[in-house]
């Protein structure tokens, strides 16, 4: 469980890095995706703490430490939602895989190195999460130069050739004087 000096030292640092993925520039697709992941990591780590804290029974359910963390889960979902509605702008290919990874990432970072949590797959299960990890990176590769690659051509049709329509043949509109009626002459 997170103390709140440290929910404070990493909703600034979070806050932080966020700020600098949503500044303008260069693919803000991509950067406001991986802001959004990592907000929404946060969020989900810090709600750890707000679980332990109001299930522990040594405080008041609803003490200070409980409610601002609280607070700092919401502000940073509901970050990671608009960041994540802002990265979809341009199509969802890449900036959908970048939340997807970017997500569990910035909550295992932070479960690793502050909550106390260890990796308990042994070395044939990192090879195997290390292995994944490195797929799931090629294919987030593959859609970001996938979505900005220009569309292919369109095939191209054979031009028709105009063909004159003699009276009398399939689909030629013929007028018979007298029998077609004809517009009327305009004053």
């Amino acid at each position: 469980m997170l103390s709140v000096p440290e929910a404070l030292a990493v909703a600034g640092g979070t806050a932080s890095l966020i700020g600098l993925l949503a500044w303008p520039g260069t693919r803000p697709g991509l950067r406001h995706a991986t802001a959004s992941g990592i907000a929404s990591g946060v969020a989900s780590a810090l709600t750890q703490t707000v679980t332990v804290a109001a299930t522990d029974r040594s405080g008041p359910l609803l003490g200070v430490h409980v409610v601002g963390v609280a607070l700092l889960v919401a502000a940073f979902a509901a970050a990671g939602l608009l960041l994540a509605q802002t990265a979809y702008r341009g199509g969802l290919g890449a900036p959908l895989a970048v939340v997807t990874l970017s997500n569990p990432v910035a909550a295992s970072v932070i479960g690793l190195t502050l909550l106390g949590e260890r990796l308990r797959a042994g070395p044939t299960g990192m090879l195997l999460a290390l292995a994944g990890a490195t797929l799931a990176s090629r294919g987030v590769l593959l859609l970001t130069r996938a979505a900005h690659a220009p569309p292919p051509e369109p095939p191209r049709r054979p031009a028709r050739t105009a063909r004159a329509q003699l009276p009398g043949q399939a689909g030629a509109k013929e007028r018979l004087p007298g029998l077609s009626p004809e517009p009327a002459p305009t004053p």
